[in-house]
């Protein structure tokens, strides 16, 4: 590997992986690999503080997962790809560090109550479309998309989700990167005070016993926004996601539901590109799309040839990504890859316990 910095990284294996995570993270792993010393990890830990009742696919979702990892082009010689729960010093760190971080920092990260309210609004949403009698009841208390904290099936959701496990995973998030010495973590901007949380608590372990732990830095990256059909940010949670491996039976409806500009009813009328979804996707897949922003502008086109033109555009790279695929999917192999990735993970991993066991004194001494 590369002798340019530790970058770590990873991803709760939910399955197969879509555009978001494509072009949000995974193809710029691609490009770190040839340039840092990369630990990639399958955070199948973290699956667990909102996935703890669904295990029962968790292994075939790991393999999902980085079977779509190699398929984009990452490789197990130039980056370590393990699996979290195959390395017991991160949980070890993850209990260490608990002892020092306040319960106020956990309970303001933005993103913890962001996730307890989405997850509630999906979960009230699933319950309110499989209702045999709808309550009226709820349903006025339900405007557009937000949600009244006072509701009954919210709340149940959000007291399920009130777990130490998913309070806590930002410090899990810390050790996962502190116990491999990473000095960077690519993020998007969103993504800058989630990691610095980490950063509070790493700052906060070595004022207590000393410089330990690397205090990691941002590698800030520039990523293309990809909605989902309905407009909002693509997410398994949500259903409104593509695949990485669609067929061209399962991606024609998503492409002909995709959201697009509400005041553009007819042909004719001027549309609104930098709202529609279809263009977001133009900006992707199609050299075409400057003229394609004209058009739609000026109402030359309309958005069911529009959607179809984006098919014609998609049709190719996918099929392209099933073929790559298709040639890594054989028995054994993800195993053998994360088996020696993880093997390699808890070496340095240890390493980095060795010293925060001496430094806090919990070094065990021989005899005793």
């Amino acid at each position: 590997m590369a002798s340019k910095g530790i970058v770590m990284s990873g991803m709760r294996p939910t399955g197969r992986l879509h555009l978001g995570n494509y072009y949000g993270a995974l193809k710029n792993w691609v490009r770190l690999q040839d340039e840092h010393d990369c630990f990639f990890g399958v955070a199948d830990w973290h699956m667990l503080t909102t996935g703890y009742e669904s295990t029962g696919r968790l292994n075939e979702d790991v393999r999902d997962m980085v079977l779509d990892w190699l398929t984009a082009g990452l490789n197990p010689e130039k980056c370590v790809m393990f699996r979290q729960s195959r390395v017991p010093q991160n949980a070890e760190l993850t209990l260490l560090l608990g002892m020092i971080t306040p319960i106020s920092w956990l309970e303001n990260n933005p993103t913890y109550k962001e996730q307890l309210q989405e997850l509630g609004k999906t979960k009230l949403s699933k319950a309110l479309e499989g209702a045999s009698i709808p309550s009226t009841e709820i349903r006025q208390k339900v405007s557009g998309a937000a949600l009244e904290p006072v509701e009954a099936d919210p709340e149940r959701s959000r007291l399920e989700l009130r777990t130490q496990g998913f309070l806590s995973y930002p410090v899990m998030q810390t050790a996962d990167i502190a116990v491999y010495g990473a000095g960077l973590v690519p993020v998007g901007h969103d993504q800058l005070p989630h990691l610095e949380i980490s950063r509070e608590i790493v700052r906060r372990f070595n004022g207590i016993y000393g410089e330990v732990l690397v205090e990691p830095k941002p590698i800030v990256t520039e990523t293309p926004k990809v909605p989902g059909i309905d407009s909002r940010k693509m997410s398994k949670s949500y259903g409104n996601g593509i695949d990485l491996f669609e067929t061209p039976e399962t991606l024609k409806p998503k492409v002909m539901s995709m959201f697009t500009d509400p005041t553009k009813i007819r042909k004719d009328d001027p549309g609104h590109p930098q709202g529609c979804v279809v263009f977001a996707m133009h900006k992707l897949y199609s050299d075409f799309f400057p003229r394609r922003e004209t058009e739609c502008k000026e109402g030359t086109i309309g958005c069911v040839a529009c959607k179809r033109e984006l098919l014609e555009s998609m049709d190719g790279p996918f099929a392209e990504f099933r073929e790559k695929r298709a040639a890594f999917d054989k028995p054994g192999l993800v195993d053998e890859i994360l088996e020696a990735g993880s093997a390699k993970a808890r070496d340095v991993a240890e390493s980095t316990m060795e010293r925060v066991r001496s430094a806090m004194n919990l070094k065990a001494r021989l005899g005793r």
